[in-house]
């Protein structure tokens, strides 16, 4: 990727968002001229996930239903699109249940420990006014039907880190609470932006630093 500074994808974001909405829209001014003059925002932010997902290392068919959550708060500057200061990171055990094979009237698989769907360890500035998030995934060992019903294979224990990206919504996205829709909307109260994504949903409760 070339050393430029691209427009941050939460300005992206507002700005399309703007450029399709409804010309009966009525724009929350007051709202807009608060965020435009904050330079520093901090977001508070609540990550949940539940979804069919498979819990072990090995094969394709051991699956459970998986629910997590992550609380993270952090500064963001709006004119540079970048971190200020350290995140604080809270994680929570992932709840596992309803261990299952994905093959039909087949055994499920048998945990020899605990699942965590996704341990978030670090938050970090990216080219183009993103975040990169780095988390940790941990699959327990198992013992997996072989044949069915038939004998058992142990899977061994294995963890995996990745890198994803955690989107910065656009704070100008508030000015308009009644509209929005797709991956981003906002809550009822005109206070927060939800973002769904590949089965978690992230709230971001923005307040003005300065």
């Amino acid at each position: 990727m070339k050393n430029v500074r691209l427009p941050t994808r939460a300005a992206c974001a507002a700005a399309a968002f703007f450029a399709v909405a409804p010309a009966a829209a009525q724009l929350n001014m007051e709202l807009m001229q608060k965020w435009a003059a904050v330079t520093v925002v901090r977001y508070t932010v609540v990550g949940q996930y539940a979804g069919d997902t498979m819990i072990i290392n090995a094969g394709t068919s051991g699956y459970a239903t998986v629910k997590d959550r992550v609380e993270i708060v952090f500064d963001w500057d709006q004119s540079t699109g970048t971190l200020v200061d350290e995140p604080k990171i809270k994680n929570f055990p992932s709840d596992v249940s309803e261990p299952r094979n994905a093959a039909q009237n087949c055994r499920p698989p048998t945990l020899n420990g605990s699942y965590e769907h996704a341990t978030v360890l670090a938050l970090k500035d990216r080219l183009g006014g993103q975040i990169e998030m780095s988390f940790k995934r941990d699959f327990p060992a198992a013992d997996m039907p072989t044949a069915c019903t038939g004998g058992s294979q142990a899977v061994p224990a294995r963890s995996i880190m990745r890198n994803e990206e955690l989107v910065v919504p656009g704070t100008m996205i508030l000015a308009m609470p009644a509209s929005g829709g797709g991956e981003q909307t906002v809550t009822p109260d005109g206070r927060s932006i939800v973002y769904a994504d590949r089965g978690w949903t992230w709230t971001y409760t923005p307040t003005p630093v300065r």
